[in-house]
């Protein structure tokens, strides 16, 4: 199979050649740091100019020189808003008002300009306007020559970097809005609506310029849990079901041929059958936590949702070459078999991880990868 077939294969549950592989997506990509070391270590020359100008994030390089080393199966489109849209290298504010401070490589918010805010303060409050922040031109004339002159399945990058609950959160503080959606329910409804809004003209004009070309999009990340969830599955339903819904249906009505993949770190096991009733086709990050039962959640969902990631950073990809491999087979025989799976890292690939390991991962996902699996 070429390379597009194959991941539209998989993401109809059914058997292609071998599992599909991915790399560099919104929440998988190659930091900084390890990027310089994988361009040394394939010997392809200098790097290239980083495709987020302002630097503004841990992950500002994409190399198409990679991938095609790797012989991975997708590539990516963006639309600019993470870079024009978000703080730059060293701190500073975003376009939805939120500073920034450097911390090594990270940069964490550190002023909420909602933390203070009434109703009232949210009407009148400047909502990013996404038309300043936008590189139409760039996203037409990637996705047109991608779909055009290569066989690669076409991936919408995230049009921001955060979703409904993390951006509520970074513009109230997390402590402040996890209290609202107690004491203030009309409050916290009022932020996720105006959030709500500014996501769906950005997806609006993703969709408009580049719609076409694209076989998935990757929605902004939201992470409801860590090893346990943040919020319960009855006050996501509450608050947050009904904005994705609406952002999932716009979605639909644009681009319907468009796969649908929603990020969330953590334990999701809770909320992964309310995903797939809203719409959603392929979740990431599949993180192999402790407590989690990927088999069961594969048996359970496995028909309704494909998954995405999977791949352990921290103990498998920066250990032996041998434990790459053995969690690369690990992975397949949890989530391979009937289709449905694009193996791809669970997180961001960080500077701690050898390049030679990154090269293992993808080596061994395509000799252990055909079907049928063992």
């Amino acid at each position: 199979m070429h390379h597009r077939e194959r991941v539209l294969t998989a993401l109809h549950h059914i058997e292609p050649d071998r599992v599909p592989t991915a790399l560099w997506g919104s929440a998988y990509g190659i930091t900084d740091g390890l990027y310089i070391k994988l361009v040394n270590y394939l010997n392809l020359g200098h790097p290239l100019p980083p495709f987020r100008r302002k630097l503004g994030h841990t992950v500002n390089y994409y190399d198409d020189r990679i991938l095609e080393a790797l012989d991975t199966d997708v590539r990516h489109v963006w639309c600019g808003f993470t870079d024009l849209g978000g703080p730059q290298q060293g701190g500073g504010a975003d376009a939805w008002g939120v500073t920034y401070t450097q911390s090594g490589p990270y940069l964490t918010a550190t002023t909420h300009p909602l933390a203070n805010a009434t109703l009232e303060t949210l009407e009148d409050y400047p909502w990013p306007q996404v038309d300043r922040f936008l590189r139409l031109e760039e996203l037409i004339e990637r996705a047109r020559y991608l779909r055009e002159h290569t066989d690669y399945a076409v991936v919408g990058r995230a049009p921001d970097s955060y979703g409904l609950f993390e951006r509520c959160c970074t513009l109230r503080g997390t402590e402040q809005f996890l209290v609202d959606l107690v004491e203030d329910p009309t409050f916290a409804e009022t932020l996720i609506f105006h959030v709500a809004q500014v996501l769906e003209q950005l997806l609006i004009r993703y969709l408009e310029a580049a719609g076409k070309w694209l076989d998935i999009l990757e929605l902004p990340g939201d992470d409801y849990a860590g090893e346990t969830p943040i919020i319960s599955p009855r006050m996501f339903d509450r608050y947050f079901a009904p904005a994705w819904k609406r952002l999932i249906a716009t979605i639909h009505d644009l681009s319907p041929h468009v796969k649908i993949l929603f990020h969330s770190d953590g334990n999701m096991s809770p909320f992964l059958g309310r995903l797939a009733d809203l719409g959603i086709d392929i979740f990431h990050s599949v993180e192999p936590l402790p407590g989690v039962d990927w088999a069961a959640l594969k048996t359970q969902y496995g028909d309704k949702l494909s998954f995405w990631g999977g791949i352990d950073i921290k103990r498998a990809l920066q250990g032996s070459p041998d434990l790459v491999i053995e969690e690369v087979k690990t992975r397949l025989s949890v989530l391979g078999k009937g289709g449905g799976y694009i193996l791809a890292p669970s997180n961001h690939l960080q500077p701690d991880i050898p390049p030679q390991n990154v090269v293992t991962l993808f080596k061994a996902a395509q000799e252990f990868g055909r079907y049928p699996l063992p």
